[in-house]
């Protein structure tokens, strides 16, 4: 069915199939597509050959967003749009509103789900180029290939993690609901992106046959502040160059901080949040923490307009969620 020569990938036109029901959307070696802005474009430009696409968009049972059982149950197919204006999101859960609220354009906000943020594709300079391009170049890991284009030497694709509603998922503590091989799941959202990382580090025909029904985020204390944050070169237009997820600890849970697309998956601070945690520390020592840790545990490349060097200057910017260490 498929054919690869010098990282072009060549294939018949894949199966559609819109189904109704998540039980009938259970198909074997299958893609699943929420929005399919993430997909389609990586599907033109022949960077991706998916044999049987699966349109998620009227299964009911991907939407709806409640509370229940002392969670925010947020449907898989509800759209940044919907996540983005919902008061209830809003007032208990600011982050996911948030980040909901600067990805990508208005118009891709309104068809792009958060179960598609969250499983999109990781990306690098080599990968995420048109077919053309990419023929005059060896085949890295995700085009069938054993090298990495930007960390020769690197046994695993390195390229980056851009999703902004994971990190701000992952701040919460949320669960994801899923069906795979037609068993149901609920697990830690990081164990399920750990294994979609994996994956998706593969070539593009290795995906995880997994149909993700739903979040659970459990409710946050009634005193708790959190915030999301993101920086990009064109506002919210384009994917971060990083971004900053941050709850301030209480006496119910403790602090908790995450960062995105500077690695492979999400980075969570645990030294910014147990510095952080002491509370008789100053701005400038918890800036200081956070710069240092980010710097260790990022695995920075080569990106679009940016080097890692330059990209490294960018780790201060999450000083401007400490002011959530001071409530008015």
């Amino acid at each position: 069915m498929t054919a690869v020569r010098k990282g072009i990938q060549e294939s018949v036109l894949p199966r559609n199939i819109m189904p109704r029901s998540a039980e009938e959307a259970l198909q074997l070696g299958a893609t699943y597509i929420g929005g399919g802005t993430d997909i389609m474009p990586l599907l033109k430009h022949r960077v991706r050959n998916d044999g049987n696409l699966v349109f998620l968009k009227d299964v009911s049972d991907l939407k709806g967003i409640r509370e229940e059982d002392g969670f925010l149950s947020l449907g898989a197919g509800e759209t940044l749009s919907d996540i983005e204006n919902n008061a209830l999101i809003r007032e208990k859960w600011p982050a996911v509103a948030e980040a909901a609220s600067v990805t990508a354009s208005p118009q891709i906000r309104n068809i792009g789900t958060v179960g598609g943020n969250v499983m999109q594709d990781r990306r690098c300079i080599y990968f995420n180029q048109g077919v053309l391009w990419r023929s005059n170049f060896g085949l890295c890991f995700k085009t069938g290939g054993t090298l990495c284009m930007q960390i020769p030497n690197s046994k695993v694709c390195r390229a980056i993690y851009y999703s902004d509603m994971a990190t701000a998922l992952l701040v919460y503590d949320a669960e994801a609901e899923y069906l795979e091989e037609g068993v149901l799941h609920r697990v830690p959202l990081q164990e399920l992106i750990g294994r979609h990382i994996r994956a998706n580090g593969l070539a593009c025909s290795k995906h995880l046959p997994v149909l993700i029904r739903r979040f659970f985020v459990p409710e946050a204390p009634g005193d708790e502040r959190s915030a999301f944050y993101k920086y990009s070169m064109r506002s919210t237009i384009d994917f971060p160059l990083i971004n900053f997820a941050v709850r301030c600890g209480t006496d119910a849970r403790p602090a908790k901080l995450i960062a995105g697309a500077v690695s492979v998956e999400p980075v969570e601070l645990n030294e910014t949040a147990e510095k952080w945690n002491e509370g008789a520390v100053t701005d400038d020592a918890l800036q200081a923490v956070c710069e240092a840790e980010l710097k260790k545990k990022a695995l920075l490349i080569k990106e679009a307009l940016i080097g890692p060097n330059n990209k490294r200057e960018m780790f201060r910017l999450v000083r401007m969620l400490f002011p959530l260490r001071h409530p008015d």
